[in-house]
Order: structure tokens, then sequence, then C-alpha cells
């Protein structure tokens, strides 16, 4: 139980876990290059860190001057990102003798609604759902035996997953009957919960710029200067405005006459992490995420084995020699990229966001509790690769139970090499379920 004498100074142990190589970032498909401004970066390994160590909810990570000497840089940017950790609900700035950037229990429910909202500008049909629907259904009949029913809670938490994932479901069921999903997108980043900083005003008056369809091909909202002058805010609120929209990847600054700040389709990755961090925040064991994973997984190629075609088989062809010539070129920094590529070339397949999104959530929760081992990290990509060209026979014959069977191998070989590195259950709680 946590108290009110909470630490001034973050916790070693806290924020030093994650760094810029972060594995759970590679896995969800974020990409940070040059360009990641320092307030998304400071942002993300904060989260990464704390998904890493078990998410001490409550815990104090310390004052704004001590995040600042910590991460070397600049209270202004300090203010940024903890701007962007309170929209997303995963941490918050305490103010007073006993404050600090305090660790926040993550709401389902808010987070279900970015799920919903995400899906919704994406434009996912009633057919796209029907399929993730079906395919949770397939899961759940596989993993709910007699022994899972009868199991501790710690033993049956992929049932809360698939729960909260069907929760996601009937709500966009529901949604996408009454709105039209792709205007839902103004509310993804800004929640509607009464507690709106002048940033994140800004931030949604942003957003009601254009349209999705002009916000996803990207669309000039104007330079720093002219935009401070339209909503009447100082550069520092500006700036938190935007680091909140580019830590979704919704927006990206460019310098240069004629440039500015240009709109673009938020990133999945973003969102993914945000599950991570619920699952954490519910002491969710990382084992279970991961037997959802394995048969969620089976249920995706399955699909894409269903309706791909001959150019999309060569499409993952190339991805797959990419990744052996990264392999022999023994360039570890080009194999990861070139791993979740091959699988973005697979699931894109199956054309369906919805699944995508919860396949993505649930390989990268367990990711995070991986090491950086460079051999092990070998001996997995080197074995992903062979297993997957059974994958693209089975695609090229378009044989749904080939394919089914190839992912399944797959699955559990990687599952062997991993699986030692997991840690034992130790929670006791669970997710709470979306009303449906």
């Amino acid at each position: 139980m946590m108290t009110d004498a909470l630490p001034l100074e973050p916790a070693p142990s806290i924020l030093t876990a994650a760094n810029d190589d972060s594995l759970l970032g590679d896995v969800i498909g974020e990409r940070r290059d040059g360009a990641e401004k320092g307030a998304c970066r400071v942002a993300r390994r904060i989260e990464e860190s704390l998904i890493a160590n078990g998410w001490p909810r409550g815990l104090s990570c310390g004052s704004e001057q001590a995040l600042a000497e910590r991460f070397g840089i600049g209270r202004a940017v300090i203010r940024e990102a903890v701007r962007i950790l309170e929209v997303r609900g995963t941490a918050r700035m305490v103010r007073g003798p006993r404050g600090g950037l305090r660790i926040l229990e993550i709401d389902p429910r808010r987070t279900a609604d970015v799920l919903v909202r995400f899906a919704l500008f994406f434009g996912v049909t009633e057919a796209q759902l029907g399929e993730a629907e079906k395919a949770l259904g397939h899961v759940r009949e596989e993993l709910e035996g007699p022994e899972a029913r009868h199991g501790r809670p710690a033993e049956r938490q992929h049932l809360a997953v698939l729960d909260f994932f069907d929760g996601v479901v009937s709500s966009l069921q529901r949604m996408i009957r009454s709105v039209d999903g792709r205007a839902a997108f103004r509310p993804l980043l800004i929640p509607e919960d009464g507690r709106c900083s002048r940033a994140q005003e800004i931030a949604k008056r942003m957003l009601l710029e254009c349209s999705a369809e002009e916000w996803t091909r990207g669309h000039r909202l104007g330079s720093e200067e002219d935009l401070c002058f339209r909503y009447g805010v100082d550069r520092d609120v500006f700036r938190q405005a935007v680091r909140i929209l580019e830590s979704a990847g919704a927006a990206e600054t460019f310098c240069g006459r004629g440039h500015g700040l240009v709109s673009q389709a938020p990133r999945t990755g973003s969102v993914a992490r945000l599950v991570s961090c619920l699952f954490a925040s519910s002491g969710v064991d990382p084992q279970a995420v991961m037997l959802v994973f394995q048969r969620l997984s089976i249920e995706i190629v399955s699909l894409a084995a269903a309706r791909t075609s001959p150019d999309r088989c060569e499409e993952v062809a190339r991805a797959l020699d990419q990744l052996e010539d990264a392999l022999n070129g023994r360039d570890a920094s080009k194999v990861l990229p070139r791993v979740f590529a091959v699988e973005e070339a697979i699931e894109s397949v199956a054309a369906n966001p919805i699944l995508h999104l919860f396949v993505q959530s649930v390989r990268g929760y367990p990711s995070a509790h991986l090491p950086r081992d460079p051999a092990l990290l070998d001996a997995m990509n080197r074995q992903f690769l062979v297993l997957s060209r059974p994958i693209l026979e089975a695609f090229r014959a378009n044989c749904v139970q080939a394919a089914a069977s190839a992912q399944r191998s797959r699955a559990s070989g990687l599952a062997f090499l991993s699986e030692a590195f997991f840690s034992k259950p130790t929670a006791k709680t669970s997710l709470i379920v979306v009303s449906r």
C-alpha cells in the first residue's frame, strides 16, 4: 500500500530500465529516428521503464527539476513530456512538498476508448469487426478449457485480456452504427474527462482544423508564429500542444520557409504502448498475454492466407529476403526492423485494422520483459526467418490450414526460446472489463 510520504527523487531502478534501444519500441513498430523530439522520447522512456518495472502506481518519479537533471534536458521539455503523459493517463504532475510526477493506475475504459476512436478513424467496417469477434471467439475456445475455468485468478489472466478486447469490439459495433467513424478521430488524443489543460485544449482545436481524410494525407496547419497568434497562446503552451500530437505520430514539424506543423496519420505503435501500460498497471502476467498473442496470430495469418494475391506474396518474399540479407550482414541495427517489416507484410494481407492493432498490442507487452540479449535476439531472429518461409508457401497456395499450422509452429518455436526469460506470475489483479 502506497502512502502519501513519497520520495521527491525518482527511484534509480524505475527510470533507468529502458533506453533508446527499447525492445518494446521495436516490436510495436514505433519509429524513433533522429527527428524524435526530446519530450516525446522522455515520455516514451518513462512509460517503457514503468512497464518493465511492474508499474509501481502511486510512486513519485521525482520533481520537475529532478527529472530535468536525470534526463539532462531543460524544464520546459520536461513540462512537454508531462503533458504527453497526462493526456495518455499514465502519470500526472502533483505540486507541493510531497509532489512530483505521480504514476497513475490506468483506466481500462479510457484506454478502450482510445482503441475505439483509433479504429474508427482508420475506417474499420462491420465486416472487419465480425472477423475480429470470430477470431477472439476461436482464441477463447482454445484457452478456456476446464482447467482454466477452475484455475486461480493469476492463471486466468489471458481471459481478462480477451474480455478487454471483446469490450472494444462491442463498443465499436455500437458506435459504427450511430456515428461517422471517421469523425471520431478528434477525441482520440484528448480525453473528454473535464481535466483539460490549456495545451490539451489547443491540441484539440488543432484536430478540428481539417477533415480526417485531410489529416491523414498531410495538411499544413501553419507555422509556429502563425498558430501561436491564431490560438492566442505563448510558445511554451503551443509547443506542449504540438508534442501531444507528435507523440502519437499525428503531426510533424518541418523547419524552413513554407513549412511548419503538418498533420499525418497517427501511429498504431503509440496505441499499442498504451495497451501495454494498461496490462502493466493491471498486473497482467506477460506469459498470459503471450498465450493470447500466439493464438491470435494464428487467426490473423489464417485470414491473410485466405485473401492473399501473387503481388502480396511477393511483398512478403521481398521482406523475408531483406531480413536474410540483414542477418547475413550481421548488422544488428537493421535486423529487428526487418523482422517487423516481415510481420507487417504478413499481417497487412489480412486487411483488418482492429485485428492488427490487437495483435500488435499483445505482441508488445511480453517483449518489455525480455532482456536485450544479443545472443538471444540473434537466435530468435534466425529462427523467425526459418519458420516464416512455410507461411509464405502457404500464402502462395492460398491454403488456410497450412498457414495456420505454419504460424502455430512459428509461435511455439519462438516461445520455446524466450519462455525461460519471463518472470513467474505473481500478480493477482485483473483487467476491469469494458461494459458491453
